[in-house]
């Protein structure tokens, strides 16, 4: 079962103990009251046995639930908060969603951000806040993509509240600069508002409190990512094709820089390159992402593009 499923059971439960407390605490004269609260009685009880059987539906899903100042206890949250922290959660699903698909520009309209679309479906509580579902009309329709992206972004998210600094910049090595925009007004929203946050998604219960999510905006503030091609000159010292690895040492240095081989590589044409062409000079076209901290480059990601041997006839 998945959390979210598990907060929405755990939640009915609460209310079936609630209804039967009240029941235990009515006298005989109030007929009405224990009719309605019987009545609802056997609907949280009829709702947890569906739980108990529908397995879980492979659709994404997350509950998002606010505390702080833009909160009221269990009963309300201020509406043009809550509308944008949706907004900007639901914006920063798209990105990622579309940074996996290596879909995502520097700049534009989001491609295909329909189909990353979460619909609120519920308020839940412990403090106040949302559940996010999505909908189709046949369940074998669910996107998988989607599940998965919002994952990625609890996952990511949860990275940036992170108390470890080390365990951040691994977590972020893959982040886009609009995702990670993105996620700087989230933060901001939060932090700007006082508010608190807890994102229940796949497997992850990711909580921040106030220390969190001021951490959680410092870093998006102080984080940024370039991207850019490079050519660099050097020998390749060999290449990992099922893992579509390499590595290459750079003739300015002598450092060995490793990293990914571009997808448009089969695996027959990395072996000849190991045959072939390891120790030989080259010239490595190189995608290299950066990622900074305070101006810092803390993170280097190489994925080979092109690679042109020197001095073959």
């Amino acid at each position: 079962m998945s959390r979210v499923r598990k907060l929405d059971r755990d939640f009915t439960q609460a209310d079936i103990a609630a209804v039967t407390s009240l029941l235990d605490q009515l006298t005989d004269e109030d007929v009405m009251a224990r009719f309605s609260l019987e009545s609802r009685l056997g609907e949280l009880q009829a709702a947890l046995a569906r739980m108990e059987e529908e397995p879980d539906l492979p659709g994404a899903s997350a509950a998002l639930f606010f505390g702080g100042r833009p909160v009221v206890g269990t009963r309300g949250i201020e509406t043009e908060f809550g509308g944008s922290a949706v907004a900007k959660f639901q914006d920063i699903i798209a990105k990622v969603m579309a940074h996996e698909a290596g879909r995502l520009g520097q700049r534009g309209v989001v491609p295909n951000k329909g189909a990353s679309s979460l619909h609120i479906t519920n308020v839940v509580r412990g403090s106040f806040g949302f559940l996010l579902e999505e909908i189709h009309d046949q369940t074998e329709m669910l996107d998988a993509p989607l599940k998965h992206a919002v994952e990625e972004t609890s996952r990511m998210l949860s990275a940036f509240g992170e108390p470890d600094e080390e365990k951040y910049r691994t977590a972020v090595e893959d982040i886009d600069q609009r995702v990670l925009s993105t996620a700087r007004e989230f933060f901001d929203l939060m932090k700007s508002n006082g508010a608190t946050l807890r994102v229940v998604a796949g497997d992850r219960d990711n909580s921040f409190g106030p220390d969190a999510v001021s951490r959680a905006a410092e870093r998006a503030q102080s984080t940024s990512v370039e991207e850019g091609d490079e050519s660099i000159h050097g020998q390749l010292s060999g290449t990992l094709p099922d893992a579509h690895q390499f590595e290459f040492r750079r003739q300015a240095d002598g450092v060995a820089i490793r990293g990914k081989i571009a997808k448009s590589y089969t695996a027959e044409e990395l072996l000849r390159f190991n045959r072939e062409f390891v120790n030989r000079d080259a010239i490595a076209k190189v995608r290299v992402v950066r990622v900074r901290r305070n101006g810092e480059v803390v993170r280097e990601k190489y994925t080979l593009l092109e690679l042109e041997m020197m001095g073959i006839e």
